[in-house]
């Protein structure tokens, strides 16, 4: 299936004249580029189980990693006491069994933490939760927007269906861009949504999504996943089905000789997917959260943010993302004190 970023400033302009100010420039434009290709990368199946006692709020967690090999099998485990401001539950995991594989359509609550965001009840954006109460977004999908008139739905699935999912909605009360975001290259695209209410991730399907832990870590090479309700192609709607696709991170200097200017890239983006374009499925919602798999599979972790690109799977154009391990400390700033989801800790 061919899969394609969401069009935010398109969607936006068709809400209603109150949203003009949202328009973006030709270039960027809030479109990312995904090129997958299944036969160039083995592909690694990761299979999480997790297991919440209701009581005690304590999580146990199996993690089985499949490759062509033996496989491997290992436990997960929350920290037992709490470190800094993190709070007595795991983040970066599924609320089931999941398979992280290269594919198109996604499992129920595959990826717990994803979110719709809606302006004046239309979807324009997604974003991944990271607190109880806190989502992670890309700026220009708040650019010029009257957060009253925004609301956040999780736990969606399949859009046409419903009770197929329990689903939690809530308001917008509060959003904080990045203070530098630079609308005409879009530098700094990162902003924090703080909803009305906290949302339940302990006895529900929802999860909260880890941020990235090493500032020093090099992506280059690794493969990425990112899922979303993104259009089929150029033309088409938006797809009903939340969907996947696995794509490489580029290295700077590869990134560097894509075809955009180089004045437009800076150290705060990434890029991912293919420079020759035609090996194409192109997904991935503005605002929406690109993971990677922790060095030990036992969690994914949100190393990107959709921010813009050009077209769809065209050559010499791939996606370019905020790269979030550059806002850790400003992301953690904008959170009033709430504790977050600490990554699991590893049993052989």
């Amino acid at each position: 299936m061919f899969l394609r970023s969401f069009l935010c400033s398109a969607i936006l302009l068709s809400i209603g004249s109150s949203v003009k100010a949202a328009k973006r420039p030709p270039l960027p434009s809030s479109n990312v580029q995904l090129h997958h290709n299944d036969t160039q990368h083995p592909q690694l199946t990761t299979i999480v189980t997790l297991e919440i006692d209701t009581q005690t709020n304590e999580s146990h967690l199996t993690v089985h990693n499949i490759t062509a090999e033996e496989p491997e099998s290992l436990e997960i485990l929350p920290p037992k006491k709490p470190n800094g401001n993190s709070c007595r539950c795991v983040c970066g995991v599924s609320s089931r069994t999941m398979r992280i594989v290269g594919g198109n359509e996604t499992k129920i609550n595959e990826f717990p933490w994803i979110a719709m965001l809606s302006y004046k009840g239309k979807f324009y954006c997604a974003g991944a939760l990271i607190t109880r109460q806190h989502l992670l977004t890309a700026a220009h999908c708040v650019e010029g927007l009257k957060h009253k008139e925004m609301s956040v739905l999780l736990g969606e699935h399949d859009r046409r269906l419903r009770n197929e999912t329990e689903l939690t909605k809530r308001k917008v009360a509060k959003v904080m861009a990045h203070p530098n975001f630079t609308i005409s290259n879009f530098n700094n695209d990162i902003a924090i949504l703080k909803l009305d209410a906290p949302v339940n991730i302990q006895d529900s399907n929802l999860r909260t999504a880890c941020l990235p832990q090493d500032k020093s870590a090099d992506y280059t090479s690794r493969i990425g996943v990112v899922a979303g309700w993104g259009r089929l192609n150029e033309k088409k709607p938006t797809a009903n089905v939340l969907n996947k696709v696995s794509v490489p991170i580029m290295s700077t200097e590869q990134c560097l000789k894509s075809g955009y200017s180089k004045s437009r890239l800076t150290n705060n983006m990434l890029c991912a997917g293919y420079l020759e374009g035609k090996l194409d499925a192109c997904q991935g919602d503005s605002g929406g959260p690109l993971h990677l798999n922790s060095s030990n599979s036992a969690h994914m972790e949100v190393a990107g943010i959709v921010s813009w690109g050009r077209g769809c799977a065209r050559p010499n154009y791939p996606g370019v993302y905020t790269r979030v391990v550059n806002y850790k400390d400003w992301i953690k700033d904008q959170l009033d004190g709430e504790c977050t989801c600490a990554p699991p800790q590893i049993h052989f």
